[in-house]
């Protein structure tokens, strides 16, 4: 793909959105790695989400040294309107995300606009890298192109990760229109919005390239335990009510393999978040009843379904002696 030169009064070909909120330890890294990047015809849409500290200086400095940096600000109001805050600002015709502890490797957006290019692929999605500090990138820059259920379904089954917003290129289209997904308030918004938006997608491309640099930062919300972390079962639940009545309108082999792809996934979280909360004893009422209720439900599927993961089976199979068992695996966990 022929790459244009750049001008500041011609339309970006990529918008990377940065949602922004007392991230100034980090964000410096974060905005320099996307300045850095070898393709430069994009735009960056630094959404500060009501920062108290020094992120809205930092903000500010970029984007007086270089116009592709522009800020928008709002009162804090979460990721997700950060995120759908961006995307109605967004002039680009492909769309990618950064969150502003982590960095971007300087070859991130030209390979994906290639694979997209070359693939008719209307979502790329790339390997990334975590850890507390960036190495060298890998892969072989291989392709490997799927379905968009075929891709829903591996991500669902996590064989893949492919619900984090970041690290992949997406269409801008698949935004736009009445119906387009758009990320909903709460947590673990990437994986309510993931499959919502591959339904929309045509064609996936699995670039084998790593591009994402994924900071493991200890007080990060993943890292740490709040009761926002029950959203994972509303997100979960939610994903497998949207199969059940797809299966309901197609009841069709693909449709009943997404249905046990969900059933598997909801498993999954019911089952991490009781641990959880048997780890933290901060068990808030009613929450450790509908865990179990999902774990009995679907443990002898999980036993018994060749596409499930062998960690939930091993966890399917611990289940079955009861809390017991299960608040030694969250003390050991």
């Amino acid at each position: 793909m022929d790459e244009p030169q750049v001008s500041h009064t011609e339309e970006p070909l990529v918008s990377v959105i940065v949602p922004i909120h007392n991230a100034a330890e980090y964000l410096g890294g974060a905005l320099e790695s996307l300045r850095s990047q070898s393709y430069a015809h994009f735009e960056a849409i630094l959404v500060n989400d009501g920062s108290t500290d020094d992120s809205p200086a930092i903000c500010h400095r970029f984007s007086v040294a270089d116009k592709r940096f522009r800020i928008l600000n709002q009162p804090n109001l979460g990721v997700s309107a950060a995120r759908n805050a961006g995307i109605d600002a967004a002039a680009g015709k492909w769309i990618a995300f950064l969150d502003a502890d982590d960095l971007l490797y300087p070859e991130s957006l030209r390979p994906m606009l290639k694979a997209a290019a070359r693939n008719d692929a209307s979502i790329v999605a790339a390997n990334y890298t975590t850890g507390s500090r960036i190495s060298e990138p890998k892969g072989s820059g291989g392709i490997e192109l799927l379905a968009a259920d075929e891709a829903i379904r591996i991500g669902l089954y996590q064989k893949r990760i492919l619900n984090n917003p970041w690290g992949m290129l997406f269409d801008v289209r698949l935004f736009r229109g009445d119906n387009a997904p758009r990320f909903r308030q709460g947590r673990y918004e990437d994986l309510d919005i993931f499959y919502r938006l591959f339904e929309h997608a045509g064609q996936i491309a699995l670039l084998d390239r790593t591009v994402y640099f994924y900071r493991d930062n200890p007080t990060s919300f993943i890292n740490t335990w709040s009761e926002s972390r029950l959203d994972a079962l509303d997100v979960t639940d939610r994903i497998v009510s949207h199969y059940e009545e797809r299966l309901s309108r197609q009841p069709t082999d693909t449709t009943r393999a997404l249905l046990e792809a969900a059933l598997d996934r909801r498993f999954s979280a019911h089952y991490n978040i009781l641990l959880l909360m048997l780890r933290n004893r901060s068990i808030p009422p009613g929450q450790r009843g509908r865990c179990l209720e999902v774990i009995r439900r679907q443990r002898l599927r999980e036993l018994t379904n060749p596409n499930v993961r062998l960690k939930n089976k091993i966890g399917a199979l611990l289940s079955y002696g009861g809390l017991p068992i299960l608040k030694l695996m969250a003390v050991l966990r």
